[in-house]
């Protein structure tokens, strides 16, 4: 079959290409899907120029698929041959840029009729993540104030349909070219996460108070510049690695701090944190089907486009999701 191989991670996503691999058979436990549409997201590249030590040998990159169940392996129970499905797969393992893909069963969504494949797919990671910090740890409501950082790219972006469609009041942060794209997806204030008087400005549209919760996409360095945004007893939830706290005095913020790492649920074999990944996709297929979400696909591609499109995704050259269909 064909699949986006990663020999060894190189800095240049040099040695990431298309190329041909043996078809994998479903372990006990697991299904094998045949992959319709996969979606790329900063992780993947990431992965490529080798964040992770562990990654020595050849990999399939990717870790979000939609696509059609072709066969089960010992003990799946509740699915069928031909059933659609969502997943968020585990970097430990091989991915889903690829003809097929294996996954254990317990993580799919049932994505309903009337959805496409390539929705989907621009769903797990970034959504998956936005609805774990936002609503799972920080239990995002009615009458939260939320600052959402990154609000044209993925996890940012539905992080704001996500508050939104839970009843809170969005400030979303973006560069001042980007402010109609944050309005469109629902924010309620958008302003440019440069100004030096950033905490001054959240104070200033939303009468004088920081925000009830912080969902931070790039770790700041010092921790005071995304606590100086929250009014006391906020939270912050981050999903890059922790930051800096050393330089955070004690008594000062009380501010509850979550990390979010989807990644970690798969290498802890934490099961429950697994099997909601199905249960987040369940709630946010129905979120698309019913017209609270907008997968903000951007562009659409072939499977071979993507080793290049990892690279454009680097530079930061793109907004919103982008997703290959095979």
């Amino acid at each position: 079959m064909r699949a986006i191989l990663c020999t060894k991670p190189m800095d240049d996503l040099s040695t990431t290409a298309l190329t041909n691999v043996d078809v994998p058979d479903p372990r006990p436990g697991e299904v094998r899907l045949k992959v319709n549409a996969v979606s790329l997201n900063p992780v993947d590249w990431k992965l490529c120029a080798g964040v992770a030590p562990w990654w020595n040998e050849p990999h399939i990159v990717g870790l979000d698929a939609a696509g059609v169940i072709d066969a089960l392996g010992d003990g799946v129970e509740g699915w069928v041959p031909g059933d659609r499905v969502l997943l968020h797969g585990n970097l430990n393992r091989d991915g889903v840029f690829a003809e097929f893909a294996t996954t254990p069963a317990h993580v799919l969504s049932r994505i309903p009729a009337g959805i496409e494949d390539s929705d989907a797919a621009a769903l797990p990671c970034a959504g998956y993540t936005a609805f774990q910090g936002l609503v799972r740890k920080a239990h995002i409501g009615a009458g939260d104030v939320a600052v959402i950082q990154g609000a044209t790219g993925g996890a940012g972006g539905l992080g704001i349909q996500i508050a939104k469609a839970r009843g809170a009041r969005v400030i979303a942060l973006a560069r001042e070219e980007e402010f109609d794209w944050a309005r469109k997806l629902g924010a309620d204030e958008v302003l440019d996460y440069r100004a030096d008087d950033l905490p001054a400005r959240v104070r200033a549209v939303n009468g004088g108070e920081g925000a009830d919760i912080m969902f931070e996409v790039a770790n700041p360095g010092d921790a005071r510049k995304s606590l100086d945004l929250l009014r006391y007893n906020g939270q912050l939830v981050t999903i890059d690695p922790l930051p800096d706290l050393s330089k955070t005095p004690a008594y000062t913020y009380a501010a509850s701090i979550h990390e979010v790492a989807l990644g970690g649920a798969y290498a802890a074999g934490h099961l429950p944190t697994q099997r909601d990944f199905a249960a987040m996709g369940d709630e946010m297929l129905a979120m698309l089907g019913n017209g609270q979400l907008d997968p903000m696909i951007t562009e659409t591609m072939a499977l071979e486009d993507i080793p290049d499109a990892l690279k454009r995704l680097r530079a930061r050259q793109v907004k919103g999701k982008l997703v290959a269909v095979l």
